[in-house]
């Protein structure tokens, strides 16, 4: 009986094996091309050999949107990031990008730090719907990118609070994994 019981546990316990906790296979971020305001394209290319965030958000999204973008800068100001708009249309609902960096702008006005986030407002080509190969289905998810190009870690929606110090060390540990890059 205690045998039965110990292969049992050495059978249901087996696909745990090396496990340490964390997810040490990262996937290379496939090539991408988004469009900024003025239609130009911004490619992988634009963040070769450098870390950063990709924020998958929508032209319509504001709070938590907002929320995460600014606590993004506040935890590592001057981070890398590129906010990429899942709508495809240009100006949906009448919001183009340019009005949807405005907003987040001022997203923090009232709450006196007034910041200016220094990324770049983008939007998925229709022709090649980057949000789609990336299997994102709703605004709000970040992903952390190492220097090699490898996703290191990937938030579904909010971080957590705005201003909150226990969600800046959060996002300042998976902005660090994403300065340390993946293991070959």
């Amino acid at each position: 009986m205690m045998r039965r019981l110990l292969i049992a546990l050495l059978i249901l316990t087996a696909p745990l094996a090396g496990c340490t906790g964390t997810d040490e296979t990262h996937t290379q971020v496939p090539d991408f091309t988004v469009l900024n305001e003025d239609g130009a394209h911004i490619t992988n290319s634009n963040y070769s050999g450098e870390a950063y965030v990709i924020v998958f958000s929508a032209q319509w999204c504001s709070n938590p949107c907002h929320n995460n973008l600014h606590n993004l800068n506040l935890s590592v100001p001057n981070i890398t990031v590129l906010v990429v708009s899942t709508d495809l249309d240009a100006a949906p609902n009448g919001v183009t990008l340019s009005m949807w960096e405005d907003s987040v702008n001022e997203y923090d006005d009232d709450k006196e730090l007034d910041q200016t986030l220094d990324y770049a407002f983008t939007r998925v080509d229709s022709t090649q719907n980057f949000a789609t190969q990336m299997g994102i289905d709703a605004p709000g998810t970040s992903v952390f990118v190492d220097s090699s190009g490898y996703e290191m870690h990937r938030q579904i929606g909010t971080f957590g609070e705005y201003n909150d110090q226990e969600t800046l060390d959060l996002i300042e540990s998976y902005w660090n994994s994403a300065l340390d890059g993946h293991l070959e």
